[in-house]
């Protein structure tokens, strides 16, 4: 191959861009960034889910298994937990979108709903349905 065709072909791999069903272009970067928003999102839903499940009464293994440093308690698992969930997201997203058009719009609105439920989860009036 010339070095012509191959810059050619480097250009179009790095402007690639993908028709959604809506006829808007998604590029690389914003099927990334998808990744990365909803993977964000995927965090805050596990952190969320987590209080939820230490509250409950059949959380009490749980909660004990999730209390990596003894002073801050299981706070240090929920939130290490989510920060797993958030990384191993972001990979499994990232390479799910290598073939797929996912518009910005279109993540950052499940990204806000997942944020939204997490956030809904975290707070005492909603744990405490589900306390001891």
């Amino acid at each position: 191959m010339t070095a012509q065709t191959t810059q050619a072909k480097s250009q179009a791999q790095i402007g690639a861009d993908i028709k959604s069903g809506e006829g808007a272009e998604v590029s690389i970067l914003d099927r990334e960034v998808g990744a990365a928003f909803i993977a964000s999102g995927i965090g805050s839903f596990v952190l969320g889910l987590l209080v939820v499940l230490t509250e409950m009464k059949a959380g009490k293994g749980l909660s004990a298994a999730l209390n990596w440093v003894g002073p801050v308690g299981p706070l240090s698992g929920k939130t290490g937990v989510a920060v797993i969930a958030f990384v191993v997201g972001w990979v499994v997203l990232h390479f799910a979108f290598k073939n797929r058009a996912v518009t910005l719009t279109t993540a950052f609105v499940i990204t806000l709903i997942l944020v939204g439920l997490g956030v809904l989860m975290s707070f005492p009036p909603f744990f405490e349905l589900f306390a001891k």
